[in-house]
């Protein structure tokens, strides 16, 4: 089936969407969590990039890829939805995707947008215990991911699970607008650039290159309200801080603001590659789904 003929197909193209998503996620997460885990050590503990790999290293490879399950499918679920919704969010609301010459961000986009990343929110409970998995003082606490969430629901609830939502919901939200309305247009102007469009090799780079651009620039821009949901989700046991309690705390222990961007050189790294690979992989297999 060509293309055109697949996204004549509103149903199928839809699903198609889904799946790509959830393989993208599912190539990206497994490729990146070694340095997703050393991202988290210096957000939480305020380590510098050598102390995190220490500290990774001293604990032994066995310990590497735990917590990994929780991303897992909270990744290939996310980025399914995120894809996928997107799109339908997108026809709902009356709006087209990026064309040449049309305004990078619309109305109709960013709402779309915005609510493909609220829905990526029903996801913050296996974020949550991402995070307790990978926080070094719970590793003889909960063996498994499993283990963490009877441990939390039997001793804690389920409100405990969906610690720091609202700032889930913001990130996500916020960062789908950036990412859905400046892809196109990032694509463009590289493809601009190459000899032929026509080149699948040269799809493949144009999709990782603006994919890995928009992603670095992204994580950076929401880096400080990551580092307080990170730190807001490994409480456990006692009374959530709200955002503004968790800010001021990290401000005061670390010592000024800019201790607040410890670490956002390996998340840049992270997502450069990470959103790169995402990218890539999503548009490929969208390319090859809409071609059998």
């Amino acid at each position: 089936m060509s293309p055109t003929l697949a996204r004549d197909d509103p149903k199928r193209f839809h699903a198609l969407e889904f799946g790509c998503g959830w393989g993208a996620g599912c190539i990206e997460t497994c490729l990146m969590y070694p340095v997703s885990k050393i991202s988290f050590r210096q957000q939480v503990l305020g380590y510098n990039i050598m102390g995190a790999l220490k500290d990774i290293k001293n604990e032994g490879f066995p310990l590497l890829y735990r917590g990994l399950m929780p991303p897992l499918i909270m990744r290939t679920t996310s980025r399914a939805v995120m894809f996928g919704l997107y799109d339908k969010f997108l026809t709902s609301f009356g709006g087209t995707k990026y064309i040449r010459g049309s305004p990078i961000i619309t109305k109709e986009r960013a709402q779309a947008a915005f609510m493909a990343g609220t829905c990526e929110a029903t996801m913050a409970p296996l974020e949550r215990i991402q995070v307790l998995l990978q926080a070094k003082k719970y590793n003889s606490v909960f063996k498994n991911t499993g283990d963490a969430f009877i441990n939390i629901l039997k001793e804690h609830g389920i409100r405990e699970c969906y610690r720091g939502i609202s700032l889930v919901v913001a990130r996500n939200g916020l960062s789908n607008i950036m990412y859905f309305n400046l892809r196109g247009p990032c694509k463009l102007y590289i493809m601009d650039k190459a000899e032929s469009e026509n080149s699948h090799f040269l799809h493949i780079i144009g999709d990782f290159i603006s994919g890995a651009l928009l992603g670095a620039t992204i994580s950076t821009v929401f880096f400080p309200l990551n580092v307080v949901k990170n730190n807001v989700q490994s409480g456990l046991g006692k009374e959530a801080e709200s955002p503004r309690q968790a800010l001021r705390r990290i401000l005061k222990e670390r010592g000024g603001i800019r201790q607040l961007y410890r670490g956002v050189h390996v998340n840049a790294f992270r997502s450069l590659c990470g959103w790169g690979i995402t990218t890539a992989a999503y548009e490929g297999l969208l390319r090859f789904g809409t071609n059998i």
